[in-house]
């Protein structure tokens, strides 16, 4: 059932008939819900895949990718979620259907304005991960006051841990505690930057695969 927010002159919400309506980054939206017998085709299921292993990719990162990709959909209709799946579903999957995984090294979390990580190095040490990384000598004052964004991805379990107001660029070096558990596990270690203002960030960088 719809409803109409704001009286007869308000945004249709709700599903009518074929119709559904939402409110999409303050406009409504209103789409046909089709319908179909046939049998999806190969293409259609490789879309269905990629789509599901991207989701699965940044359903445990989401606070990264919404802070990552603030600058990227400014001044358009899109949020962070669906410019980061629009990203990765086209640059970032390896193989064909029905065997589409990530290629976890192509993987953007973070897209701005920002330098990058100038050779940015991991160690892993007996307690956590050290993250390494290089300053240029004319880099402005705001620049190196830049905070790190730290982030660990475990494939095997889907999950990840990061941290999204790390150490100043300044420093050159980051430190990550884990627990052992964590150590023993596959690890792919990104890093990008982020401005005091949390909207200016730089492109991520996916360092190396750990174990």
């Amino acid at each position: 059932m719809g409803t109409l927010d704001n009286g007869a002159f308000g945004h249709l919400r709700g599903k009518v008939g074929n119709l559904v309506s939402y409110t999409l980054n303050g406009k409504n939206v209103v789409r046909e819900l089709g319908e179909t017998t046939k049998p999806p085709t190969k293409p259609k299921l490789a879309n269905y895949q990629k789509m599901a292993v991207v989701n699965a990719f940044l359903k445990p990162i989401l606070p990264f990718i919404k802070l990552g990709f603030a600058f990227a959909i400014q001044g358009t209709d899109h949020n962070q979620h669906n410019e980061a799946v629009s990203y990765n579903k086209r640059f970032a999957l390896q193989g064909e259907y029905p065997n589409i995984e990530m290629d976890y090294s192509k993987a953007l979390l973070s897209k701005g304005n920002l330098p990058p990580a100038l050779l940015p190095a991991t160690n892993k040490l007996p307690n956590g991960v050290e993250f390494t990384w290089q300053v240029p000598a004319d880099m402005t004052y705001a620049e190196l006051c830049n905070r790190a964004m730290l982030l660990l991805y475990f494939p095997e379990s889907k999950t990840a841990l990061f941290d999204l107001s790390g150490a100043r660029r300044s420093e050159r070096r980051d430190f990550f505690p884990l627990e052992p558990e964590h150590l023993a596990q596959i690890i792919h270690a990104y890093i990008a930057f982020v401005g005091d203002d949390r909207l200016s960030v730089s492109d991520s960088t996916w360092i190396k695969k750990l174990n």
